[in-house]
């Protein structure tokens, strides 16, 4: 399996529960503790050996994102940059379909700049780990998603997983599973378990291959018509193989402007 040098960042969100941040300023510019969100998540790809960064961004922050790349790649000269544009709001899916040219037969990762990482020093970054993960699994058709465990009154807030208990293992700190169904913000009763996707991912090329080829069967792309869990459920049925690493670090969630001050004042008290 070739290495994964590739990072599709799906930052195409409008950011409407950041008012009045994002008036004038995209979500994933918004700075915190200093610097803008995106940043963390290119720092996160230098130290996991990223080479190439694919934005895919709304049209109406095509200009925005643009000058944004032309000051990052001289902070970050390890990386290059590309932009596509997603030109509806179809879902994290459809966000990730427009990379397809760029992506092609090459595995990649994917992670949400709203979900900021924290790990403490002297341990490897969030995707640094989960390409660790992804490169010790085997498998042709492979996928290997971020998870965070939860109280179990909140799981209907997200895309809970139902994991085969047999086959664990400790990878980087964290517990690696495979995953065996992904449920959508279930009722805690009915929920498989307490684990739930945050906003990382490590693909095979067959996943945005399939993204794309649904992307092109819908005639209307509704808003948020396409997640990228549609996809992964794809390889599932196909007895592919879909593991998720259990995070042991600190999550930030910083999609609303209490998450957000929250997560300053963690990071500042961090140094």
């Amino acid at each position: 399996m070739k290495k994964v040098t590739t990072l599709v960042l799906p930052i195409a969100g409008l950011g409407k529960r950041l008012m009045p941040l994002t008036k004038k300023t995209p979500k994933n510019l918004v700075r915190v503790n200093g610097k803008p969100l995106i940043e963390y998540v290119l720092e996160e790809a230098v130290a996991a050996g990223i080479r190439k960064v694919v934005l895919i961004v709304n049209p109406k922050h095509l200009g925005d994102f643009r000058r944004y790349v032309t000051s990052a790649a001289r902070r970050f000269p390890s990386l290059s940059f590309a932009v596509r544009i997603q030109p509806t709001p179809g879902g994290n899916g459809h966000a990730i379909a427009q990379a397809y040219d760029l992506i092609k037969n090459e595995p990649f990762a994917v992670r949400f700049c709203d979900d900021v990482l924290f790990t403490e020093k002297d341990t490897p970054g969030a995707l640094a780990s989960l390409i660790d993960v992804f490169s010790r699994v085997r498998g042709s058709m492979k996928s290997v998603v971020l998870l965070e465990r939860v109280p179990r009154e909140l799981v209907h807030r997200f895309g809970v997983v139902g994991i085969d208990r047999g086959k664990t293992r400790s990878i980087d700190g964290g517990t690696a599973y495979r995953v065996t169904k992904i449920v959508e913000k279930p009722a805690p009763s009915a929920a498989p378990s307490t684990l739930t996707i945050v906003g990382g991912y490590v693909f095979t090329p067959d996943v945005v291959r399939n993204l794309k080829m649904v992307a092109d069967t819908l005639p209307v792309v509704a808003d948020d018509a396409l997640p990228v869990a549609v996809a992964i459920q794809m390889q599932i049925a196909m007895r592919g193989n879909v593991y998720g690493w259990e995070f042991p670090g600190t999550r930030l969630d910083c999609g609303t402007l209490e998450k957000l001050r929250q997560a300053e004042e963690f990071l500042a008290s961090t140094g």
